[in-house]
């Protein structure tokens, strides 16, 4: 009997441990979505157009983090592709048009 009770409390944990790396994992997603946005916000006059027709497993690694190189290297093939997707340049600043994600958040941070 006590072998069944300790199957059934390592299964529930087992089952417990599970949940939560998915709503880790959800989380983590969410906020990449989130991140990518606003990035893409300074870079297109919609964002949606990137994350419509760029499959999005493309610009993240094996643990789920963004890798911004290939962000940049999407982005400039799509705006290469359909410049009239960028957003309008109204400013000369760091965030201008042009401007990779990882100076995009070098600068944000300063």
């Amino acid at each position: 009997m006590s072998a069944r009770r300790n199957d059934v409390s390592l299964a529930a944990e087992a089952a417990r441990y599970r949940h939560e790396r998915n709503e880790a994992r959800a989380l983590v997603a969410e906020q990449n979505r989130v991140l990518l946005w606003m990035f893409l916000a300074e870079r297109m006059a919609d964002p949606a157009d990137f994350t419509d027709r760029v499959d999005l497993a493309l610009v993240v690694d094996a643990r789920g983090r963004i890798v911004w190189s290939r962000v940049d290297a999407l982005l400039e093939e799509l705006l290469a592709a359909r410049p009239h997707l960028a957003a309008t340049p109204t400013d000369s600043g760091p965030f201008a048009r042009g401007v990779s994600a990882v100076e995009w958040f070098t600068n944000r941070r300063a």
